[in-house]
């Protein structure tokens, strides 16, 4: 199986990662995908073995963490901690977010005082466009 990161970002990383007066041919580019999907077959092998050893069916971020300590590329490892924290706060806080627009449509007398500020600006704004004048005035004015 081969994964292919896609062009685009092949060339982001490519260019991020070299100097502005290096150009990066496609065919490099396409040399750097093959890279980057060997390296992740081998550490996620890796990996894999490290759940089989201790009879483990699901595949965590320590287990690629320690795939990577194995491989002796430890100097990835605060970086991969940190893109860790970065997701799984950004997760967090996506739940929190959601979690408080759910108790607001579930909690009437909050929606309900909203509801109402609403209903009243709704009412002023009808009656300045009419001119100021009430219901009862818009509606003999219509009679006549």
């Amino acid at each position: 199986m081969f994964l292919w990161l896609g062009m685009p970002r092949e060339s982001e990383i490519a260019n991020k990662l070299c100097e502005e007066d290096v150009a990066v041919a496609k065919e490099a580019r396409v040399a750097l995908s093959a890279c980057a999907t060997v390296f992740i077959h081998y550490i996620t092998e890796l990996a894999v073995q490290q759940c089989d050893k201790r009879k483990k069916v699901t595949l965590n971020p320590e287990d690629i963490i320690e795939a990577l300590r194995e491989a002796e590329f430890e100097e990835f490892e605060e970086t991969l901690v940190q893109s860790l924290n970065n997701f799984r706060n950004q997760i967090s806080n996506a739940k929190k977010t959601s979690a408080a627009k759910r108790q607001k449509l579930a909690d009437p007398e909050e929606a309900g005082a909203d509801n109402a500020g609403q209903a009243i600006d709704n009412d002023n704004s009808a009656s300045q466009a009419d001119g100021g004048q009430d219901d009862e005035q818009v509606a003999e004015s219509e009679k006549a």
